[in-house]
């Protein structure tokens, strides 16, 4: 696992690979989890057995990387830019919408966003197969379902049908309209 804000540095993040599709994982220690619970007005004691868990870490987001190399994926979760026009495109990643709407509330709250992506940790697994190929996205779509239906995933919209997330992502969801 990597602290998220080590991937700021250049040196870092080109260790991470840039010729291999993957998957990776988010992770937040229990202060940051319980932003996220208190903002998407969730008790910790109503979830934690669902919750993917490391020691003292929570799984909160899974992600895919077929179009792209993992480290072209990452570079955007953490380094991307919150202008006018990117915000209004919806281009920022589905990650940092989600968290500057729940700690800024604003989703052109960069800054804030960083630093609360600073306090995260990520974990990437490579998929040995070639980037965009058909065997790519079988398997990492494969991977994706499957963690999605075994964990609560907290910040994943799309795709995320585990018994619990529904009001969760309803929730999230009007948090990212109301912050747009």
């Amino acid at each position: 696992m990597i602290n998220a804000k080590d991937l700021r540095e250049k040196e870092n993040l080109l260790k991470v690979p840039n010729d291999k599709p993957g998957y990776y994982k988010w992770w937040a220690g229990r202060k940051a989890l319980d932003v996220i619970l208190k903002a998407l007005d969730v008790d910790f004691n109503d979830i934690e057995k669902h919750l993917e868990k490391d020691g003292e870490l929570y799984c909160i987001y899974v992600g895919i990387a077929v179009r792209e190399a993992i480290r072209q994926r990452l570079n955007w979760h953490i380094n991307d830019k919150h202008s006018d026009s990117a915000v209004k495109s919806g281009y920022p990643s589905t990650l940092r919408q989600s968290i500057s709407s729940i700690v800024a509330r604003d989703q052109y709250a960069k800054d804030k966003t960083n630093e609360f992506i600073d306090l995260l940790k990520v974990e990437y697994f490579e998929v040995n197969s070639p980037i965009k190929s058909a065997e790519a996205k079988e398997k990492i779509h494969k991977i994706e379902k499957t963690l999605l239906s075994q964990h609560l995933y907290l910040l994943n919209i799309q795709d995320n049908t585990y018994a619990l997330a529904k009001p969760i992502k309803r929730r999230l969801k009007q948090l990212r309209k109301e912050s747009k």
